[in-house]
C-alpha cells in the first residue's frame, strides 16, 4: 500500500519504442504527480495470432502482471492503464486495393497491399478486438482507457501516412 507521499502508477502500454520516446516526456510531465510506467509491446498485439477477442484482456492483464513483477507494485498500487493503440486502416476494409506492392502503403482514400485477403482478416480481428478493450473500462479492477492513433503514431505526429514496420521503428 502506498504511503501518503508516494505516487500512484499509470501504466502506458504501447505497440513499440518510437511509442515510448514520441510520448515519454509529454506524459511525464502531464500526470507529474503520478508515476508513469511504459509497457513496450513490441508489436501490435491486437493483430498476433495468438489474440482473440475471448483472451485480450487476459492478455493486457499479463502486461500488467509483468509490470507489478517487476517493480514490486500492487494491483491497489495503479491509477489507470492508457493503452495507445495505431489504428492500421481496421475499421477501412471497404477501401483495400490489390496492388503489386511492398507491404502496405496507406493513402487517404485506399489502402494498397498483394495479399488483400489476409489484410482484411487481419482488420477484422484487430477491429473486433479494439472494440471489446473499448468497451471493458477496467482491466483486473483497474482504470483502462484505450486511445487511438489515426493510422499511426507518424501519421499523428509528422502526417506521414506509411507502414512502419518493427524493424524501422526500433531503428527511430
Amino acid at each position: 500500500m502506498f504511503a501518503v507521499n508516494e505516487k500512484k502508477v499509470i501504466a502506458v502500454i504501447v505497440e513499440g519504442p518510437s511509442d515510448e520516446a514520441a510520448l515519454g516526456s509529454i506524459l511525464k510531465e502531464y500526470f507529474s504527480s503520478e508515476e508513469i510506467q511504459f509497457v513496450v509491446v513490441h508489436g501490435d498485439i491486437t493483430t498476433k495470432d495468438y489474440t482473440s477477442t475471448d483472451n485480450i484482456l487476459s492478455k493486457i492483464n499479463n502486461l500488467i502482471e509483468s509490470v507489478k513483477q517487476k517493480y514490486g507494485y500492487k494491483v491497489e498500487d495503479f491509477l489507470k492503464i492508457i493503452h495507445i493503440v495505431d489504428m492500421d486502416g481496421a475499421f477501412c476494409n471497404d477501401v483495400i486495393v490489390e496492388k503489386d506492392v511492398e507491404g502496405v502503403q496507406y493513402f487517404l482514400d485506399r489502402i494498397e497491399t498483394k495479399y488483400p485477403d489476409y489484410l482484411i482478416r487481419k482488420h477484422t480481428q484487430k477491429a473486433e478486438i479494439l472494440s471489446k478493450l473499448y468497451s471493458s473500462g477496467k482491466i483486473n479492477g483497474v482504470s483502462y482507457r484505450i486511445y487511438f492513433n489515426s493510422c499511426n503514431l507518424e501519421h499523428v505526429l509528422f502526417n506521414e501516412l506509411k507502414d512502419f514496420t518493427e524493424e524501422y521503428e526500433d531503428k527511430y
